[in-house]
């Protein structure tokens, strides 16, 4: 009876909690302020209960630009199940007109936050442009992508739905 239940559950595309085990090896993402593109404060601890990819990019970088489309289509798409990519833009202050530019340019959809004084790069570990984090409900780091998101990654994809459906 108990292997029937977990074959059906499986085949039926239910979806658990992390496991005790699991949950013990997640990493909460770290707490910094910073301002959006309006100057409003603006926190991750804010989007508890949301489930956020967090995308760490740079005007100056390609790969960053490359995938603002991709970024925006996810966006859009997912908004409806409590999804939201946040732009962390890290470009220095004196690029702020270029970065709106930027948004304009591409009409990004989603909100962008600024971080003038690398608050985020130290307390996201970052080594490169751009780098995303998948963030679940809970806070917790469930997915990181070093490099540039391409139209429709199997790897996030994966992820992002076990995410969504927790």
């Amino acid at each position: 009876m108990v292997v029937l239940t977990s074959s059906l559950m499986a085949g039926s595309g239910c979806k658990s909690q992390p496991s005790q085990d699991e949950a013990a090896k997640l990493e909460p993402a770290p707490t910094f302020e910073t301002k959006n593109l309006a100057g409003d404060d603006v926190s991750l601890a804010d989007l508890k209960g949301h489930v956020v990819l967090l995308n760490v990019w740079a005007t100056w970088c390609d790969p960053c630009v490359r995938e603002l489309p991709e970024l925006a289509r996810m966006h859009e798409s997912l908004q409806h199940r409590q999804f939201t990519v946040i732009g962390l833009n890290t470009d220095v202050r004196s690029k702020l007109a270029a970065v709106r530019t930027m948004v304009a340019r591409h009409d990004l959809p989603f909100p962008i936050w600024l971080d003038f004084e690398s608050k985020s790069q130290v307390a996201l570990e970052l080594r490169g442009y751009p780098t995303s984090f998948l963030i679940d409900r809970q806070g917790n780091i469930r997915w990181k992508r070093e490099g540039e998101i391409t139209k429709n990654d199997p790897e996030l994809g994966a992820v992002l739905e076990t995410v969504l459906a927790e």
